[in-house]
């Protein structure tokens, strides 16, 4: 700034020497009195410059700063700049990070612009603890620092504190890989570059091929099928836009797979799901198949000689996705239909591209299954679309829905978004961190600090939106369960917290299942979990889902063949040779299918949901509470007891909070009530035996709407906090963890013997200092006669920072390192007395016994009594 400022005064003194010696060389020219004039104007604009230079001044410091771990040596930081109408113009941020709270060795800064305003921290320590400030900056200087709320991150992951291993594709990639090795060792007629995915295996695209020979065009005919009888047949649905590829006569193509129905025609469906991602490959998939004598899978070579049928029909490869269930009619004809969007149409022979309107017109609602196939293709385009959509970038929480038959099991999906299970976005940030899972994991014994509040409150909100779209009874959410084992990492974009029904619910079959309520619910559909999981990997892991279509295709080929040449040995040697090689085939098998099951997520969601022995329901009332709720964790190494809970025949407890008597083990909706005031109740102290009370206490705060000598003074803040309360979401604590007491001297307990111990008592406390809450705000905290001066401004300042934060006003939150700024005062009249920090409030005597409690900056000296004295007055006129 100096060196600004010096080149400033330079530049002018330079300007104000030439006008000078221009004006004493008095010469008459025009180029001199140009000069002078261009000079004349040069010194009043740099003279303007330097003035505002001088009355200019730093930017008020940035309104808010968030904090946001966004994986394992990430931080992002967003800057919000202050927009008060007399602040500075800020063109930049400066953001300084380290691993000291007071900030004595820097770790690291970094200065963007104000445009971004965010920024992330790349290559910090896994498992360290961070601690962030930014300040907002012009030409003048850098303003005052900002601190965000939570003071502090650790870089951390949810994996870190869980015993399951990672879901990793990469290192399913390396397992398979090692056994395509062993599997080509095996088979030396296998080449690498069968199993090499390509960017091209995903494009749906028409390709010409090679030109149609004469026995297509006069064979053509006889391929397509108008009228189907008993039997199998597949169809193939090509669409350009709002055209559809049809016959001569408007009907989809369809080619006969079988005229019998097979035996275990889903086994040969869920088997076609499969290989249909690597449709490059049924050429070899056909020969292979040709080769073998194996009966049992005389119905699959049939449905791959189907499909190279219509890929040469249509002088193309790729025949797009199969349609998640086969079309039948009432005799049992079935139809398997594939759905493909053509980016580049091409002309084939006996098809043509004709508006999908004018096909549909045609349908009838009849039985006829040519007329099924009509009118189930707009169905058919829109599940093929929204199954190739991917979630947007964030964390989400769904919401497991099954459906139990005789012979299979199936997940309720929505219609939308088919590979994915009904769920609900929490925010646009994927990673968790270990904070905010083992806030989720203890359940009622987890206290909610800091950290993973804001995470508890977008919790609570994403669960209950999704407890509506799902339909769920409000009085059936509380047994509803969270799936604690892992979150369900789809890619590195989209996390997944699964929430399942109660056991006995999720086994249930038929019209006593879960699902049954949404059988017709059209936004909903049924997916078996094979289709589901095809569906699933092919959108979000389709690389490793193709590479594994294609190994276990291969292997299993081979494992039947195995089997059969056993079956067909005539001598020792060969029946030798043929179990040698079934055993190496089926460890191969093993080994594949052991890292395909690693990946699929959704197996082990349903055993979570169907083990009665998981009692999770107190894990799924993990959702946050309000700021005014919150059950805070006072730690301190050596202090006092705190605040202590009112006798509940004492205090009587409001709104649908149940009181303290309330059982440890809370379910989500008896321990997230949309309570109607701000209470909040800590544990019970472990020396209350000593002091000799009768029953144990705990401390209430509640935010105060009401009082006896001037009962309006608050009532607008009693109205704020009470929608503060009914807008955010509440924590579960089975018990607030325990605050240790200070050990006491042998006489100081002696002495404490010789007094009656005092009556716990009520105080109600105000603010005199900025909270960014409306104006004025006070609580009434319920404390024990041996609560401090100290105790009580840390528990009030806690209290309205976490009500700051989750009522989403833009500030100022005050770490706990400035805590020691603000004292405790009882003003009576126009006196004012400031409280010692080892002082008890509840030993105050008269006059000061009388009168209001409030808390101030220690250098704000004639905070409390403005605001005292504006209180009365409000109080004075209401009542006149």
């Amino acid at each position: 700034m100096k060196n600004l400022e010096t080149h400033l005064s330079n530049l002018l003194e330079e300007a104000e020497d030439r006008v000078l010696g221009l004006r004493r060389s008095g010469s008459q020219d025009d180029s001199q009195t140009k000069s002078l004039a261009l000079w004349e104007r040069r010194k009043r604009g740099l003279k303007k410059m330097r003035i505002g230079f001088e009355h200019a001044k730093p930017p008020d410091k940035p309104e808010k700063m968030i904090l946001e771990v966004t994986g394992n040596n990430n931080v992002r930081v967003s800057c919000i700049e202050a927009e008060y109408p007399e602040s500075a113009i800020c063109t930049k941020f400066n953001v300084e990070w380290s691993t000291s709270e007071s900030f004595t060795n820097l770790t690291g800064s970094k200065c963007l612009p104000a445009t971004d305003g965010e920024t992330t921290i790349n290559n910090l320590e896994h498992g360290k603890t961070y601690y962030f400030r930014c300040s907002a900056g012009n030409l003048k200087d850098f303003s005052d620092y900002q601190y965000p709320t939570p003071f502090s991150v650790t870089i951390s992951s949810w994996w870190d504190v869980c015993q399951e291993s990672r879901r990793c594709s990469s290192a399913m990639k390396v397992k398979m890989d090692d056994i395509l090795d062993k599997m080509i060792s095996i088979r030396p007629d296998l080449h690498r570059s069968l199993f090499e995915v390509s960017g091209n295996d995903c494009i749906s695209n028409m390709k010409r091929r090679k030109p149609p020979t004469f026995k297509q065009l006069f064979s053509g005919n006889t391929k397509l099928h108008k009228n189907l009888r008993r039997g199998v047949y597949l169809s193939c649905l090509l669409y350009h836009e709002d055209k559809v590829l049809v016959t001569n006569e408007d009907y989809l193509p369809v080619v006969e797979i079988d005229d019998t129905y097979p035996k275990e025609m889903l086994n040969d469906f869920h088997w076609f799901y499969k290989i249909a991602f690597a449709w490059k490959d049924l050429k070899w998939f056909k020969d292979e198949l040709e080769k073998s004598t194996n009966s049992s899978i005389s119905f699959r070579a049939k449905l791959i000689q189907a499909v190279t049928q219509m890929q040469d029909i249509f002088n193309t490869q790729d025949l797009g996705k199969v349609y998640y269930k086969p079309i039948r009619d009432s005799d049992g004809t079935t139809v398997i239909c594939t759905v493909n969007n053509v980016c580049q149409p091409k002309n084939v022979v006996n098809l043509k591209w004709t508006p999908m309107a004018k096909i549909l017109k045609k349908s009838s609602r009849s039985d006829n299954l040519t007329d099924l196939l009509i009118s189930s293709i707009q169905d058919q385009i829109m599940f093929y679309q929204t199954s190739n959509a991917k979630l947007q970038k964030g964390l989400y929480v769904g919401y497991l829905l099954m459906r139990s038959s005789v012979d299979m099991l199936h997940v309720m999906v929505p219609l939308q978004n088919p590979n994915m299970p009904v769920c609900y976005k929490i925010r646009d940030n994927p990673h968790v961190t270990a904070e905010e899972w083992l806030w989720l994991q203890q359940g009622a014994s987890a206290p909610c600090d800091y950290t993973c509040l804001g995470f508890a409150s977008q919790f609570k909100m994403a669960t209950n939106r999704l407890f509506s779209l799902v339909q769920i009874p409000k009085d059936k959410r509380t047994v509803q369960r969270v799936y604690t084992s892992e979150v369900i990492e789809v890619d590195r974009d989209v996390s997944l917290i699964m929430i399942v029904p109660p056991a006995e619910v999720a086994c249930a079959v038929g019209e006593g299942s879960q699902s049954a309520v949404h059988l017709h619910r059209i936004e909903l559909v049924p997916l078996s979990v094979q289709v589901f999981e095809m569906i699933h990997f092919g959108t979000y892991r389709a690389d490793t889902l193709l590479l594994y279509a294609r190994l276990s295709s291969v292997v299993q080929l081979d494992s039947d063949d195995a089997r059969y040449s056993i079956r067909q040995a005539w001598s020792s040697s060969d029946l030798e040779t043929a179990k040698q090689r079934l055993d190496t085939v089926e460890s191969l098998e093993t080994s594949l299918n052991a890292a395909w099951k690693h990946l699929r997520w959704l197996l082990d969601v349903m055993n979570f949901a169907r083990e009665r022995l998981f009692q999770t329901q107190v894990s799924n009332s993990n959702c946050s509470k309000s700021a005014s709720n919150s059950q805070l964790e006072m730690k301190s190494a050596k202090s006092n007891s705190l605040l202590q809970l009112p006798d509940s025949k004492l205090v009587k407890s409001r709104g649908s909070w149940p009181g303290p008597g309330l059982n440890s083990m809370r379910t989500l909706e008896s321990v997230c009530p949309e309570i109607s005031r701000s209470e909040q109740y800590l544990s019970p102290p472990a020396h209350d035996r000593e002091y000799g009370l009768a029953k144990k206490k705990s401390c209430s705060s509640e935010t105060s709407n009401d009082s006896k000598d001037e009962p309006e003074f608050n009532e607008g803040q009693s109205s704020d906090l009470t929608d503060l309360s009914s807008k955010t979401n509440h924590l579960t604590a089975k018990d607030v963890n325990k605050v240790d007491d200070e050990g006491f001297s042998d006489a100081t307990m002696k002495s404490e013997s010789l007094v009656p111990v005092p009556a716990p008592g009520i105080i109600e406390v105000c603010a005199a200092y900025d909270t960014g809450l409306p104006h004025p705000t006070s609580l009434k905290l319920h404390i024990s006669p041996t609560t401090s001066a100290r105790e009580v401004v840390q528990l009030f300042l806690q209290q309205l920072n976490m009500s700051v934060v989750v009522k989403g006003k833009t500030g100022p939150i005050y770490p706990s390192t400035e805590f020691g700024n603000f004292c405790l005062v009882s003003v009576t009249g126009a006196r004012e007395r400031c409280l010692r920090d080892d002082f008890k409030p509840l030993q105050l005597t008269h006059p000061w016994r009388d009168g209001r409690m409030y808390i101030r900056h220690k250098q704000d000296v004639l905070a409390a009594l403005e605001l005292h004295s504006s209180i009365l007055t409000v109080a004075s006129t209401k009542h006149h």
